[in-house]
């Protein structure tokens, strides 16, 4: 059984806070572990084995690229298995990233690529023995594949079990040729049909797709998501992949008329940061004071604001119901001076505060004390901090936390 007790007792502790992006803090995550060790308990005893592939290697610009994974169980007996997500691939026990850098050593990682937003345990299916299920990802939906050239795919199902290997890891690349004509607007029209389907399943992964390439041609039809409840949370993601005028306008009406907290209230914020245009900051300065201990939205206020968000983040760090989010927005504001009053949060009794203000100066400065999280020093972390903050604060760089780059550990 090699060592899959191991696996399973590191995957069924409970997750680090320092391990984890702020924007997967909404995630419920005891009954994401919870989920996978059922999952494990049941999988482990059969011989199930996994493959993922790509149908083909070789895509046009603007052609939905689908990874596929093909799960059969080999043993005498039925296993039951999770169901797959195909927007939550973590769900089902998949982690798929996908990056035009064959090697990245990035302090920005996509947590959507291993975060699963549950309300429970994911529900199980069984599978037959001699019998296989396949079930396919649009890549495009969390990976924006936008540009020609190569692309690299790495992909990892973490609970499959047979004699030989416990999980299943698989690397290769896939090119998006610019050479090739753009992807033909005729071939958008069966998904367009198939938003009309009875099936619910078959109208949401035709707005999912179609959100996630937002073909130009399409515009007024991906529009009119906002105002259909059932395809609404597909509404900012084709509103930012359209990037017009009019789309990004629209985004900021969808925020407006939206209620805080909702998917698509959230999603809409996350965008309109992402746009780096001034015009939507009192928008998400307004929710992120009306909104504050929902940890988003001082964190998107804060990456459009910068140093202007410093002042009302270091107000609102001052209430106890929007002292974390406040801190941890910090990180994202790109500003200078947050770093001596993150320095001073980090001598705070409350580890809370303290791992949040550490969190918050790795992401301005692609810095980090190199301490396991799990056993971190506060007095040795406060004192390397200041000695680096004296030596060389007022020179060396800072970054947002769009910007990403290779962590190096303070001297």
């Amino acid at each position: 059984m090699s060592n899959f007790p191991h696996q399973l007792a590191k995957m069924c502790r409970p997750v680090p806070f320092g391990s984890l992006r702020r924007r997967l803090f909404r995630v419920n995550t005891r009954a994401l572990i919870a989920g996978f060790c059922i999952f494990w308990s049941i999988s482990a005893m059969a011989q199930v084995t996994g493959e993922f592939y790509l149908e083909k290697t070789t895509f046009a610009p603007g052609e939905p690229v689908f990874l596929y994974f093909k799960l059969s169980n080999e043993g005498p007996d039925t296993v039951q298995v999770s169901t797959a997500d195909p927007e939550q691939p973590f769900c089902s026990g998949n982690s798929i990233t996908v990056t035009s850098d064959p090697s990245p050593a990035s302090s920005c990682r996509n947590f959507r690529d291993s975060g699963c937003i549950i309300n429970g345990l994911r529900s199980l299916a069984p599978l037959l023995p001699g019998h296989s299920k396949i079930e396919r990802y649009l890549l495009n939906f969390n990976h924006e594949i936008n540009s020609p050239g190569r692309y690299w795919v790495e992909a990892v199902h973490i609970g499959v079990q047979n004699r030989k290997a416990e999980d299943i890891h698989s690397k290769f690349y896939f090119r998006v040729d610019g050479n090739a004509a753009a992807f033909p607007a005729s071939e958008f029209q069966p998904w367009l049909d198939q938003l009309q389907s009875p099936q619910q399943e078959k109208r949401l992964e035709a707005a999912r797709t179609l959100a996630s390439l937002a073909p130009l041609s399409l515009q007024a039809t991906l529009l009119g998501f906002a105002d259909n409840p059932e395809f609404r949370r597909y509404a900012p993601l084709a509103f930012h992949r359209l990037n017009t005028p009019r789309s990004i306008r629209a985004m900021a009406d969808l925020m407006k008329a939206s209620a805080p907290g909702t998917f698509e209230h959230s999603e809409a914020a996350r965008y309109l940061a992402e746009t780096n245009d001034q015009r939507w900051y009192p928008l998400l300065l307004d929710a992120a004071e009306k909104n504050a201990q929902i940890s988003e939205y001082p964190d998107y206020a804060a990456e459009l604001g910068g140093d202007k968000m410093l002042p009302v983040l270091v107000a609102l760090a001052k209430s106890r119901d929007s002292h974390l989010q406040a801190v941890m927005a910090m990180g994202s504001t790109g500003s200078r001076q947050a770093i001596p009053t993150l320095v001073e949060f980090l001598k705070s009794p409350d580890i809370g505060t303290s791992d949040r203000a550490s969190y918050s100066l790795g992401l301005l400065t692609h810095r980090t004390t190199g301490q396991d999280s799990e056993n971190r020093n506060q007095q040795v972390e406060y004192i390397k901090w200041s000695d680096w903050w004296q030596r060389e604060g007022a020179t060396a760089p800072i970054y947002k936390d769009t910007e990403c780059g290779e962590m190096v550990p303070l001297p």
